[in-house]
């Protein structure tokens, strides 16, 4: 199946479950009320239509988003139904659980809650039975494409296993390969000419889309090809050397009314980004006014108990090498970062960074903030503005991104953030090149609960008070 495919056959699974969840919560308001005249006095009166249909607006998106975050909709083939009925349910009682919230905190006492658990329980059951029985029916309904193969046959049979592999089979039929001439075609592929018999293959045989290799063949030959499929109206389908990359994922664009080919390590939801913004400037901007007397008391503290500035700035690199002032509460000497120089023999990390256990520059006061990571507060400041994230690998500063080796400069794809992975596991007693390939799992493991998971996780880390 095609990315193609399944990309409609996500959206339409989508679009049938907002219309189940829209029906079962109609079953859900009948059901109400019928146990409200079946037993009066137990269940609360409710009126189930028109003055309360605002209730669809709540309902439904909610468990469109639960449903698309949990990941219901990644995947179709091959899914035992099980697995499929563990993971709906589990989607539903977070559904289940959201909703109870924001009836809680937008105040809407008149809707029972028993309508909500009924509702919980005959979508979790029509959404299971799409899944199980309605979208292997739909599948079937992709249409069966009968393709041609042509170029170069040393990628051939890799490509001929991944067409014929059984959760794929009946969506592709190879008609043939066509080598170039003089060279045998691969083993389990017909040969219905070579490379020059293309336009009268073409025009003999039904082939709904050309596979091309095109692997040491003339980009002039390959581009006749590509105009006659054009011409005819047949689908074609290339397969460059180049185009195979370990990370990036190739996408086509458009530039100057010219196709593109985008190649993109980082290429995230940009409605999940968005979310993740938001949720930056709502819990920063939440958690500075709530902590807003813990940070005048630590100010206080600061400027009572040693000479200079309560807070520290420093320039910082971020998202794609950007710079910023970071904010800090100043843990050492005033002038700490003069005298670092006659302590590089005492670091005790690895790489292009400096960290020691026992600083001779960290204040009293500085030690017992570090401890429980206190001094990164301001840093909310800074996620507020836009300059950081909550969740993100730590910003580096400019002199140690100039000594990162090339795979290095990938954690800057991500916009930096207060915690990250290896904050929340042994922090502090990491190598350095394990903080780089724990800050790249992030990024190419990113996901929004994963982002919910760190920072739940890093108020553990911080009450364990192992930070220095």
């Amino acid at each position: 199946m095609l990315r193609k495919s399944f990309r409609f056959q996500s959206e339409l699974a989508a679009f049938l479950d907002a219309v189940l969840v829209c029906a079962t919560l109609l079953a859900a308001l009948v059901t109400h009320k019928l146990l409200a005249w079946l037993f009066p006095g137990t269940f609360a009166t409710f009126d189930m239509f028109w003055s309360n249909s605002w209730l669809y607006v709540l309902v439904v998106p909610v468990w469109g988003f639960v449903l698309d975050f949990s990941g219901v909709y990644r995947q179709f083939l091959g899914l035992a139904p099980g697995r499929a009925i563990r993971q709906i349910a589990r989607a539903g009682l977070l559904s289940f659980a959201v909703l109870l919230g924001l009836l809680y905190v937008l105040k809407l006492h008149m809707v029972p809650r028993t309508i909500l658990g009924i509702h919980c329980a005959y979508s979790i059951l029509a959404v299971s039975l799409r899944a199980i029985y309605l979208q292997p029916f739909l599948l079937r309904l992709e249409a069966r494409r009968r393709l041609l193969l042509v170029g170069d046959p040393s990628r051939a049979e890799s490509i001929r296993e991944w067409l014929c592999h059984p959760d794929r089979a009946r969506f592709f039929e190879i008609v043939g390969f066509l080598p170039p001439a003089g060279v045998p075609a691969p083993a389990g592929l017909a040969a219905p000419g070579t490379l020059d018999d293309f336009s009268s293959i073409l025009h003999s045989t039904v082939v709904d889309a050309v596979l091309m290799i095109p692997d040491g063949i003339s980009t002039s030959q390959i581009g006749q090809w590509l105009r006659q499929c054009e011409i005819e109206g047949i689908e074609a389908w290339l397969l460059p050397e180049f185009l195979r990359t370990q990370l990036a994922e190739a996408t086509l664009d458009e530039l100057a009314g010219e196709p593109m080919i985008l190649f993109s390590t980082t290429s995230k939801s940009s409605w999940a980004l968005m979310f993740k913004r938001v949720l930056d400037v709502v819990l920063s901007g939440l958690a500075l006014a709530l902590l807003s007397p813990v940070l005048l008391g630590i100010w206080i503290a600061i400027r009572a108990t040693s000479p200079g500035p309560a807070f520290f700035v420093q320039r910082r690199s971020t998202l794609r090498g950007r710079t910023f002032d970071m904010v800090k509460f100043r843990t050492m000497v005033a002038n700490a970062e003069q005298i670092r120089d006659e302590l590089e023999d005492r670091n005790e990390v690895s790489g292009p960074v400096f960290k020691m256990k026992d600083d001779p520059r960290i204040t009293p006061v500085g030690r017992w903030l570090r401890r429980y990571s206190l001094d990164e507060l301001p840093q909310l400041w800074n996620v507020l503005k836009g300059d950081m994230s909550l969740v993100g690998p730590r910003p580096p500063i400019p002199a140690e991104v100039e000594k990162y080796e090339n795979w290095q400069r990938r954690r800057l794809s991500m916009r930096s953030g207060c915690t990250c992975l290896w904050q929340i596991g042994a922090r502090n007693n990491l190598p350095f090149e394990e903080w780089m390939r724990l800050d790249l799992k992030y990024i190419d493991t990113w996901s929004l609960a994963l982002d919910f998971e760190i920072l739940f996780k890093t108020v553990g880390a911080i009450f364990r008070g192992t930070g220095y």
